[in-house]
């Protein structure tokens, strides 16, 4: 199957690609309640031939479609995404908007998904499409529940494939190669309250806590969040809990950046939420998605800088060989603002049309025949 025959197919599927794009972008949902998103792009999924699971790995906005091919050949799984980032106005409200490029990435995906389908009896292997909701880690449900890749990732949703692809809109074209590793630590100081100056151990704990912070570089420890709550009453219960967001470019980094908060909070109650792991390159699905951007003409970057963050995939990547690829555009994108939502609104749909592109070539490359 030549490189012209499934860009072919894509362009056919435009309309998909751009009417997709416009739904997620229109039905901003935030992590774990993307119903009307998922819904969607499962239904596109299921009309055109895929066999669709939904609700998958607990996950109720969560899905896992499958299309196999006329021949024998590997597995592909494409990651899908549709929640949208919240933005904490100053009421205090949360309000979800589509600035980082998700809408272009659900279109991607179907446009994608669509033209291997319809190529289906020459096309070798299976081609899985994973609906991984929960990528924006300040939603409230993301917190609590966790992101959806390193989810499915836990459940072993990704285990019986042979590479997953998953491409985010970036400033360049790249297949990055590094990103931190990332964990929440929570602690929980009880005490009581003192109406006549004496010290309260959670009032104590907290200046402490954030102390302790400052002490620790800013791009790798966070205070996330703060609750302090109890009794108006002197000698009534109180109790703090503080959200620690930490990152390091090792796993074993997190620990170590644990270390001095729990020494300052020797009284604390503590527990630590999964590890977001770091990514893990793999050189022969990194290698297909290069000659997939080649074919198109663009300029490949080698050797991108790590990603600065923590991101999901990276559970993926240490379970199947993965590719987390950038598809760039120049100037790149103003993410997480009310500018990106403007340019993702006017140029998410050419983005999600290359995002096609690249994934349907990288993918073909890749299922290829077995023998």
């Amino acid at each position: 199957m030549n490189n012209e025959r499934i860009l072919r197919a894509i362009e056919s599927k435009r309309e998909i690609a751009l009417a997709t794009h416009r739904f997620v972008h229109s039905h901003p949902e935030l992590a774990h309640e993307e119903h009307d998103c998922s819904r969607y792009l499962a239904d596109v999924l299921e009309k055109a031939g895929f066999e669709v699971e939904r609700g998958i790995a607990g996950m109720s906005t969560a899905f896992r479609a499958t299309l196999t091919g006329g021949a024998p050949g590997r597995s592909v799984g494409l990651v899908a995404q549709y929640d949208a980032v919240p933005v904490f106005r100053p009421d205090g409200s949360i309000e979800p908007v589509h600035s980082c490029g998700h809408d272009a990435i659900a279109g991607g995906v179907a446009a994608a998904a669509l033209a291997l389908a319809g190529l289906r009896e020459e096309l070798p292997g299976t081609l899985v499409v994973v609906g991984c909701p929960a990528d924006e880690i300040s939603a409230p449900l993301q917190v609590e529940r966790g992101g959806g890749k390193a989810v499915s990732a836990a459940a072993g949703l990704w285990d019986d494939l042979d590479a997953a692809l998953y491409a985010h809109p970036e400033f360049e074209d790249t297949v990055f190669r590094r990103s931190r590793w990332m964990r929440r630590d929570r602690a929980v100081v009880t005490g009581t309250r003192s109406l006549t100056g004496e010290p309260e151990v959670p009032i104590e704990a907290l200046l402490a806590a954030i102390a302790a912070v400052k002490e620790l570089p800013p791009a790798d420890a966070i205070v996330e969040h703060i609750a302090l709550a109890g009794d108006v009453e002197e000698g009534g219960g109180l109790a703090v809990r503080v959200r620690f967001l930490l990152r390091a470019d090792e796993g074993a980094g997190l620990d170590v950046l644990a270390a001095p908060l729990r020494d300052a909070l020797p009284g604390a109650s503590w527990t630590s939420d999964p590890v977001v792991c770091g990514l893990r390159a793999d050189d022969r699905v990194g290698g297909a998605v290069k000659d997939a951007v080649l074919a198109l003409g663009r300029h490949f970057v080698d050797d991108p800088a790590p990603l600065p963050f923590g991101t999901d995939f990276g559970n993926v990547s240490q379970r199947v060989p993965a590719a987390l690829i950038g598809i760039g555009r120049s100037g790149g994108w103003a993410f997480h603002t009310n500018e990106g939502a403007k340019q993702f609104k006017q140029d998410g749909e050419e983005c999600a049309m290359s995002i096609a592109r690249v994934f349907s070539l990288a993918a073909v490359r890749l299922l290829g025949p077995t023998a």
